[in-house]
C-alpha cells in the first residue's frame, strides 16, 4: 500500500524486501548472555533507581537540617537571619551542584538502574535550582554583612571579595556557574557546535573546585569544625572518586584491554558514513543494540574530544559499528580524515535504549534522522517472535540512512515497516496519524528515537493511546 498524496508509504514485512541471513539468526539459546539480554524487563532497575534518588534527597534534607538548627542561635544578632539563610543556600546549592556532576558522571551502576535518558533529564531539572540557590546565597548573604556593618550592598560585597580569605576564587567560581547557566539556555545552546559545549562545560568542575576553599574557611556550618569539615571534605572526595573512576580510569582500562581500532570506513550516503571497529574480547564489553558510547578517536586533530555515537548493528562480541551523519565538525569530517587502524577509546555502554527493557512481544518502533541507528540496532535484538511495526520519518526516500537493511532485517523477521516521507511543512505527522499508522499502540512497547520535536510527538501520541509510561523508551545521547 502506497499513500503518495499524504507522504506515508508501507514497505511490506513478505515478498518486497530481500532477507539477510546475518540478521534473521536463529532465537538465542536458553542461558545465554544474548537470551538474559533480550528478556522482557522486571523492573528491578527502576526501584533500584528510585531508591538511589530517595538516598540523595533524604541527605539533602539531613545536611539542610543539621545546618538550619546549628544556625538558629545567630539569628537575634543584627543580620543573623540573612546570613543564616545564605549560608543553607550555599549548602544546598553545592550539594545540588555535586549531584549534577554525579549524574553526568557516567557512573555505570547508575547509568544501568536509571538511564542515560533520565540523568538527563534530572540534570536539567536541578541545574537550574542550584543555580539559583547559589545565586540566593550571595544576594543573601551580601545583605546580612552590610546589615551587620550598617553598610550600602556593593561597598559590602566588594569587602567581602576582596578581603575575606578564598573568596576571590568564590567569585570567580560564580561568575562561571552564571556563564555556563546562560550558555545552556535553549536558544543558545542550539547555535554551538558539540566541541564548544563539550568544552565549556568541563569548566563547571573548575568552578566548583574553586568555591570549596570559602566553604571550610567561611562557611557557618564549617568554620573552626572538623567534623563538619571532614564529612564535607569526604563528600567532595566521593564525587571526585565517581568522576575519575568513571569518566577516565574505567575508558583507559577498558581500551587497553579491548584495543578498539578503526577496521573500515564505508560512505552510506552522501551525509552519512559508517565506522567499523575490531578489538579484543569485545563480548566483555557487554554491549547492547541501541547503546551507545563516548567515542574519542585518537588522531592529532580529536584525541582530545569525544562524541556521543550509537551503535548502528547488534554487537557480535567480534565488531562494533557505528554510523554517523555530518552534522558536526568531527561527523562531518570522518569520511575523508578517519584511517583504518585508528586506535579508540570508547566510554560506555551506555544506555536503556535496549531490547532488554521491554515488557511484551508487542513493540510499535519510531525513528527519524539519524535516529534510525540506534532503532535499527534494537530491533536486532528483539527475539525472532516479537511483533513488530517500524515507523521511520524522513524528508525524501534518499535520507532515510541504512534503509536496505531495515527492509532486510523487515523481510527476514515479518516487521511491518511503514515510511512517512516529506518534511514536516509538507507532510505533517500528526498524533493521530501515529495512532493510525500503529492501531494497537496501546498495547506496545514504544520505542522512540529522533530529533526532540518529533520524539515528544510519539511519546504524547503513545501516552493518549494508553500505553504507561514504564513502556515508553527514548533515549537522548548528549545533554
Amino acid at each position: 500500500m502506497t499513500l503518495e498524496r499524504s507522504g506515508f508509504s508501507t514497505a511490506g514485512a513478505v515478498g518486497s524486501v530481500r532477507p539477510v541471513p546475518a540478521l534473521s539468526g536463529l532465537p538465542p539459546a536458553p542461558g545465554t548472555r544474548a537470551s538474559r539480554r533480550t528478556s522482557p524487563a522486571d523492573g528491578t532497575s527502576t526501584r533500584r533507581g528510585r531508591s538511589a534518588l530517595a538516598v540523595a534527597i533524604v541527605g539533602l534534607v539531613v545536611v539542610i537540617g543539621l545546618a538550619l538548627a546549628d544556625s538558629l542561635p545567630t539569628w537575634r544578632f543584627d543580620g543573623g537571619p540573612f546570613i543564616a539563610l545564605g549560608g543553607l543556600a550555599a549548602l544546598a546549592g553545592t550539594y545540588l551542584s555535586l549531584a549534577l556532576i554525579v549524574l553526568v558522571a557516567r557512573v555505570p551502576w547508575i547509568e544501568r538502574e536509571l538511564g542515560h535518558q533520565r540523568l538527563v533529564a534530572l540534570h536539567r531539572v536541578v541545574a537550574p535550582y542550584a543555580l539559583m540557590l547559589i545565586g540566593a546565597h550571595v544576594l543573601l548573604t551580601t545583605i546580612g554583612y552590610a546589615q551587620e556593618a550598617r553598610s550600602g550592598l556593593l561597598a559590602e560585597l566588594w569587602t567581602i571579595v576582596a578581603h575575606s580569605a578564598w573568596m576571590v576564587p568564590a567569585a570567580a567560581a560564580f561568575v562561571l556557574m552564571v556563564a555556563l547557566g546562560a550558555l545552556s539556555y535553549r536558544r543558545i545552546r542550539s547555535r554551538m557546535r558539540h566541541e564548544t559545549w563539550w568544552v565549556s562545560h568541563l569548566y563547571f568542575y573548575l568552578a566548583v573546585a574553586l568555591a570549596f576553599g570559602h566553604q571550610l574557611e567561611l562557611g557557618t556550618f564549617f568554620a573552626g569544625r572538623p567534623a563538619q569539615q571532614t564529612l564535607w571534605i569526604a563528600l567532595y572526595v566521593a564525587v571526585a572518586l565517581l568522576v575519575v573512576g568513571s569518566r577516565v580510569a574505567l575508558p583507559l582500562v577498558r581500551s587497553l584491554r579491548h584495543d578498539l581500532r578503526v577496521a573500515d570506513v564505508v560512505r552510506e550516503s552522501p551525509g552519512a558514513v559508517s565506522v567499523h571497529l575490531t578489538g579484543r574480547d569485545l563480548h566483555r564489553l557487554d554491549a547492547e543494540g541501541g547503546q551507545f558510547f563516548q567515542w574519542r578517536f585518537l588522531t592529532r586533530s580529536w584525541w582530545w574530544q569525544a562524541h556521543p555515537y550509537s551503535l548502528s548493528a547488534s554487537p557480535d562480541g567480534r565488531t562494533l559499528r557505528i554510523t554517523v551523519t555530518a552534522s558536526g565538525d568531527q561527523s562531518a569530517a570522518l569520511a575523508s580524515r578517519l584511517r583504518p587502524g585508528t586506535r579508540v577509546w570508547a566510554e560506555g555502554p551506555y544506555g536503556v535504549f535496549t531490547a532488554r527493557r521491554r515488557h511484551g512481544r508487542r513493540v510499535a518502533a519510531f525513528a527519524a534522522g539519524s535516529g534510525v541507528t540506534a532503532v535499527r540496532a534494537m530491533l536486532e535484538d528483539l527475539p525472532t517472535d516479537a511483533d513488530v511495526d517500524v515507523v521511520v520519518r524522513a524528508r525524501s526516500a534518499s535520507d532515510i540512512l541504512l534503509r536496505a537493511e531495515l527492509e532486510a532485517l523487515a523481510g527476514s523477521r515479518g516487521y511491518r515497516l511503514r515510511y512517512v516521507i516529506g518534511t514536516r511543512f509538507d507532510v505533517t505527522l500528526t498524533a493521530s496519524d501515529i495512532v493510525a499508522l500503529v492501531p494497537d499502540l496501546g498495547a506496545c512497547d514504544v520505542f522512540v528515537c529522533g530529533p526532540a520535536g518529533f520524539a515528544a510527538l510519539v511519546l504524547e501520541a503513545a501516552s493518549t493511546a494508553g500505553v504507561p509510561a514504564a513502556r515508553l523508551h527514548h533515549e537522548s545521547f548528549a545533554l
